[in-house]
């Protein structure tokens, strides 16, 4: 396997190969060299950052003999990167360089950036604590660059190489899952390199046999097992149905759509309930549950409720006969059953890994099934269905909310009623949120969790999904999107922004260490200080990020001597050191010398590009630890509910 990154100048071209058997670093200059390299290695798999829209229609042209000169080279990065700045289609400037013919090139190159986050490189190297090198040649010098400005590329390009190796070891496991894909399915080799919509799309497309009869179907969402005597679920369907009504019209583009058709507000037992059309959303905001409350929370979730409603109520795209809709349910039920084995504790370790192996196979088409249905390019595409799964799985999950309001149950007399079941009005549990595929409770009543499984069993037989169930006897809940708790086994769960850089393996490490002080504040009792201000700690934990947009340049480091423009990517840390002042920006549109500070920074800012992997915070010196503590109670009070005092400002008396 070869990593590879092109640097292009206007008089000079590079190309960077690192081996990744032999380890081995090769730089060519020459595109003559390249050309013959390219050619010698066809049979192997490049890897690039990027690389499909960029590194491999360079590779192509050089290979064809489309491009023979520096000059040519280029040319053609320009227009393409032109082309991805305007988002303009790619091909129409292919066939003006006269490279058209790239889509059927021999080159197999897998493509790091095709389905991971859309971070720059220099980023995802920040991430992961190494070294931020940028070249300090410009790209468009307009003559041949010197041996030492050669020398100065070559370091910056090794450092990307061995970026995106580090990159690849993260994301290996993809890898791995699309190669197992190709030879399950005999899919060609070349689909490795794919993306996963579009090897999603090759697997179900490719079991359609003959006539597709299922292009005439045509869902009604009335024929689902709803209550529709409770009137919120009515409201809910009526709102579907104008929804529906305002995109046929405007012929599924929701950007000319009226926004208020597709969204609506609706009380849900008292919480406030958000419908659209890509999920439900309602929860009690600042709700604390600690486990002194001696109260029981129960999640209930539905179990790949996606993949199951596209099987089951048969909403999967109409451009997939009866054949793929039979390989889909059985995909998706193979993985449910995996699922259950991997709690046997007789498997083996290899036994195990075969069947995670398989999962993350399906995971991958299942996971990427719905998203194809609703993008036009998509061969897959399927709007109204896609639209109709979404509404399914909303009116399912109120259908459940409100059965279990309305079961009956055998009343209790006054004298066997503790505290709790007084002050609860005759309802048996309190709903705290809907989010999607779930939903949680807070049990008031001695009976309620009996209750609730008699209600879900019901409720999976009509509905044919399968239910999971997690207890626990906590919960800090900011709003439905960012929440903390451990469950009754001891596993911590975390969701939103604020906490969810609490779990390792995060890739977008920036400010780890915020979300670990607020997890381990509510789980432990830790105090944030502790967590905080301890030296051993990993540096990345404590890092920010920071990439200039496009709209600015002339990134700028205030310090007490004077000015110093630095990269537009930087590692950056708060510092104690008042020499040390903030990190700015020049929005292109101002006038030159007018700076904006980057926001989400502080004050007095160390930077600190060098590599950092395994350092501790410790190591580095004039941490400002106060402005994390500062940061971590802000988000600890955002959960709590307090608000920040308001500043008092006097009002000047008007001069008589």
């Amino acid at each position: 396997m070869l990593i590879a990154d092109y640097e292009i100048f206007k008089k000079d071209t590079l190309l960077g190969v690192l081996d990744t058997e032999t380890k081995e670093v090769h730089q060519m200059w020459n595109i003559g060299d390249i050309k013959d390299y390219i050619k010698t290695h066809l049979s192997e798999i490049w890897v690039g950052y990027n690389s499909e829209n960029y590194d491999k229609i360079l590779a192509h042209g050089m290979l064809t003999g489309k491009i023979t000169t520096p000059e040519k080279a280029f040319d053609v990065s320009t227009a393409i990167i032109k082309t991805q700045d305007d988002d303009t289609p790619l091909f129409k400037t292919l066939n003006k360089l006269h490279i058209d013919d790239y889509y059927q090139s021999d080159i197999l190159m897998y493509d790091l950036l095709g389905d991971g986050a859309f971070f720059s490189l220099k980023q995802l190297e920040g991430f992961l604590g190494m070294d931020i090198v940028e070249s300090v040649v410009p790209f468009d010098l307009d003559r041949p660059l010197t041996d030492e400005e050669k020398r100065d590329v070559e370091k910056y390009n090794r450092a990307d190489l061995y970026g995106t190796l580090e990159r690849f070891k993260q994301r290996k496991n993809s890898f791995r899952t699309k190669m197992l894909l190709v030879k399950e399915f005999g899919l060609p080799i070349n689909y490795i390199c794919k993306t996963n919509a579009k090897l999603t799309e090759a697997i179900l497309l490719s079991q359609n046999k003959g006539m597709n009869t299922r292009l005439r179907k045509n869902f009604q969402l009335c024929d689902l097992p709803v209550n529709w005597d409770v009137p919120e679920l009515k409201t809910i369907y009526d709102f579907f149905i104008e929804a529906l009504r305002e995109l046929e019209k405007h012929k599924w583009d929701t950007k000319k759509c009226d926004k208020k058709k597709l969204s609506m507000d609706l009380d849900i037992l008292g919480v406030t309930h958000t419908f659209a059309l890509g999920g439900v959303h309602g929860g009690i905001k600042n709700y604390i549950c600690r486990p002194e409350d001696k109260k029981k929370i129960v999640w209930v979730d539905v179990s790949s409720l996606y993949p199951n409603i596209l099987t089951k109520w048969d909403l999967l795209s109409r451009k997939v006969d009866k054949n793929g809709c039979v390989a889909f349910a059985g995909m998706v039920q193979t993985r449910m059953d995996i699922k259950k084995k991997l709690h046997d504790p007789s498997l083996t370790k290899e036994e195990k890994k075969e069947l995670k192996d398989q999962a993350a196979r399906y995971k991958l088409i299942l996971n990427t099934t719905s998203g194809c249905m609703k993008d036009k390019f998509k061969k897959l595409y399927d709007p109204e269905y896609n639209t109709k799964m979404c509404m399914l799985g909303q009116l399912s999950l109120m259908d459940l909310v409100f059965r279990l309001r309305n079961v009956k149950r055998k009343p209790k007399p006054a004298w066997a009623r503790n505290e709790l079941e007084i002050n609860s009005e005759g309802s048996y549990f309190k709903l705290i949120q809907s989010n999607t595929d779930g939903i949680a409770l807070e049990l008031l009543t001695d009976d309620a969790e009996g209750l609730i499984d008699k209600v879900c069993a019901e409720w999976e037989k009509d509905w044919k999904f399968s239910l999971e169930k997690t207890v626990a006897d906590n919960l800090y809940e900011k709003d439905v999107n960012n929440y903390v708790f451990k469950d009754s086994g001891g596993k911590v769960k975390v969701k939103g922004a604020y906490v969810t850089k609490f779990d390792e393996g995060n890739e977008q490490d920036t400010l780890a260490i915020l979300a670990k002080a607020v997890v381990n504040y509510f789980l432990d009792g830790t105090d944030i200080r502790t967590t905080i201000c301890n030296p051993e700690n990993l540096a990345t934990d404590y890092q920010m990020i920071k990439k200039l947009g496009n709209m600015y340049d002339t990134p700028t480091w205030k310090r007490e001597y004077g000015d110093v423009e630095v990269q537009k990517v930087n590692r950056i840390f708060p510092s104690t050191d008042i020499k040390n002042g903030g990190l700015y920006k020049h929005k292109k549109s101002k006038e030159i010398g007018v700076l904006d500070k980057v926001e989400g920074t502080p004050e007095h800012v160390l930077i600190y590009n060098e590599d950092i992997r395994g350092k501790k915070i410790g190591e580095l010196d004039d941490i400002d630890y106060e402005w994390y503590i500062a940061e971590a109670q802000k988000r600890i009070n955002d959960f709590l509910g307090i608000k920040p005092e308001k500043k008092t400002t006097r009002r000047k008396k008007k001069e008589v």
